[in-house]
């Protein structure tokens, strides 16, 4: 079995195999504190990275939805953020801390300033999903905020030979004699979605796991591969973690056209209330760990891939 990972958007200052150590270090986070004896150094894991297509296409990203808020909003930093641009090592990601989720914490007592911090940071996440919301509504106000603000979604979205250059960088990672676990985050659920339905039957995909996805977007459906359907390469379940912190994914895909069969296994869980759509949310939640690994612990629940 081999695992794919997909990562979504502003993850240039990583490289290849700093950001597949980083999203392993979430991930075995995940298994330690849900207490799973699995080693992640024996399993095939791929990380196609598409980050640095954004320098050769000389594109800068910056999103900020300050042009589109209430200026009592204005006043915050949103989780998205770029940060350092500095290129991080091998060595860095290994050492970064990452924070433990709340999930795991819930016995812990909580400071009165750390009670108030994540009260201020809940307020705004919910005026946020309240604005995205609206925006879904009005898909050409939310198609141009993404190409303002968003620039590797548009890229990606408008942009075919952008397009071609990421699928490419996927492919390339897939082997046609092995079984595929597909993990995916944010843009990366899009372009997993798209190339699904693009692969020729000799890969076996055994489970597609997306996690934040703004696939239940008006805007982004109407540049997906048409009709939307479950992909027919797919051989397994289709697993969909959403958070209702996450004001940028906060919708479950139940609704047409998601509404297919086998259905779309929707899960919600809830990620860290200040970053609500950062990867660390979602990789080490006990309910992704167990989809992500159910099929490598347990192969024979699996059928077999006809190619």
């Amino acid at each position: 079995m081999k695992i794919i990972f997909i990562h979504g958007m502003n993850q240039q200052s990583y490289t290849e195999n700093t950001l597949r150590q980083h999203w392993i270090n979430i991930l075995n986070q995940g298994i330690k504190e849900s207490r799973l004896n699995v080693d992640l150094s024996k399993i095939d894991i791929a990380m196609p990275f598409y980050g640095d297509l954004i320098t050769k296409h000389r594109m800068n990203n910056n999103f900020d939805l300050g042009a589109f808020l209430p200026k009592s909003l204005m006043n915050f930093r949103l989780p998205l953020g770029l940060g350092s641009k500095k290129t991080i090592s091998i060595e860095e990601a290994q050492a970064t801390l990452i924070p433990l989720l709340p999930h795991f914490a819930k016995e812990q007592t909580i400071k009165l300033s750390t009670r108030l911090f994540l009260a201020s940071q809940l307020a705004k996440d919910i005026a946020l999903k309240e604005f995205i919301m609206l925006l879904n509504n009005f898909p050409k106000l939310h198609e141009g905020l993404i190409h303002r603000f968003l620039i590797e979604t548009y890229m990606y979205l408008a942009n075919p030979v952008f397009v071609e250059e990421v699928h490419q960088r996927v492919l390339n990672s897939l082997d046609e004699s092995k079984e595929h676990i597909i993990v995916s985050h944010s843009l990366g659920t899009v372009i997993a979605y798209n190339l699904l339905q693009q692969l020729k039957p000799k890969y076996c995909i055994q489970r597609f796991i997306t996690m934040g996805s703004p696939l239940a977007f008006r805007v982004v459906q109407s540049k997906l591969i048409q009709p939307i359907s479950r992909p027919n390469i797919l051989n397994g379940d289709w697993y969909n973690f959403y958070s209702h912190d996450d004001f940028l994914t906060t919708f479950p895909l139940i609704d047409s056209p998601f509404n297919f069969h086998p259905s779309i296994i929707n899960k919600p869980i809830s990620t860290f209330i200040s970053k609500p759509h950062e990867i660390m949310g979602y990789l080490q939640h006990p309910s992704v760990v167990k989809s992500l690994l159910e099929p490598i612990v347990h192969p024979a629940l699996l059928s077999p891939c006809h190619g």
